[in-house]
């Protein structure tokens, strides 16, 4: 991808370490067989790097909230500040409201992995803002990894919460006798819209992603001061929105079954 000079090209001993990735992972299934060239086995590895950094970047976030939290014991009123605890508070209301609307009174049994999802992908997209960084969801293995941790979640409280009828709802869609009689037609149909959502939550998250930092990598080519920064601005926005949407998707999928009785 044509994304600006990554921080990698500034570590001591790059050259011997993209040599070395070339050598391994070249020979592996993946590139050996045709399925990514061979010259973007150190832009795969970038990702996966980009995603470690998230998960430190979060797990120092959430270290430093909850010795805020610990130390709020001691305070009558909270800090007018913005602190990280606040910003965590901040997202964690947000998110539990539109929530509550989307899946019903049982939504705080989703708040842990749709809050992780959020806060991964939400800072994720914003490292892509950063000059020489390239975001984790520009890519298609991040994003559909993401996908199929939604898909096997919202299968498992479907099954969870119904039973075998989560199965023979993909059958009988109607819920009623002469349903059955559709079957044959409805079920393959129902198990392809199942199978394609992970699918269409990655590539919608990675296709916006690209397509954001495509324009503000052109913009930036041609004037890298004053040009860009409007479409800082629209990129900061699409981050936001990207994570809303998939997020929003999420909780509909979930809602949807666990609540397939009352359909």
């Amino acid at each position: 991808m044509d994304h600006h000079t990554s921080w990698y090209s500034f570590l001591p001993y790059y050259h011997e370490f993209h040599s070395y990735l070339q050598n391994n992972f070249s020979s592996s299934v993946v590139f050996r067989n045709g399925l990514l060239p061979k010259e973007r086995v150190f832009e795969t590895v970038h990702h996966v790097f980009a995603a470690l950094i998230v998960f430190l970047i979060l797990v120092s976030f959430s270290l430093l909230a909850r010795t805020s939290l610990k130390n709020m014991d001691k305070m009558v009123v909270p800090s007018p500040k913005i602190t990280i605890l606040n910003l965590f508070e901040l997202l964690v209301t947000a998110l539990s409201s539109f929530m509550k609307d989307v899946i019903g009174h049982d939504y705080k049994r989703h708040v842990p992995l749709v809050g992780t999802l959020a806060l991964f992908i939400l800072v994720s997209n914003l490292l892509g803002l950063v000059p020489g960084f390239i975001p984790p969801t520009d890519n298609l293995n991040t994003t559909i990894a993401c996908g199929l941790v939604v898909f096997g979640y919202f299968n498992y409280q479907g099954l969870r919460v119904n039973g075998f009828h989560h199965i023979t709802h993909l059958a009988n869609p109607l819920g009623v006798w002469w349903g059955w009689f559709l079957a044959p037609l409805l079920f393959p149909i129902e198990v392809v819209g199942l199978i394609v959502r992970p699918l269409s939550l990655g590539i919608r998250l990675a296709g916006n992603m690209i397509g954001d930092h495509k324009v503000l990598m052109a913009f930036a080519g041609i004037m890298p001061f004053l040009l860009p920064l409007p479409f800082y601005l629209l990129g900061f926005l699409v981050c936001i929105i990207q994570t809303i949407v998939f997020c929003l998707l999420t909780c509909v999928y979930i809602s949807l079954h666990t609540q397939e009785e009352a359909h």
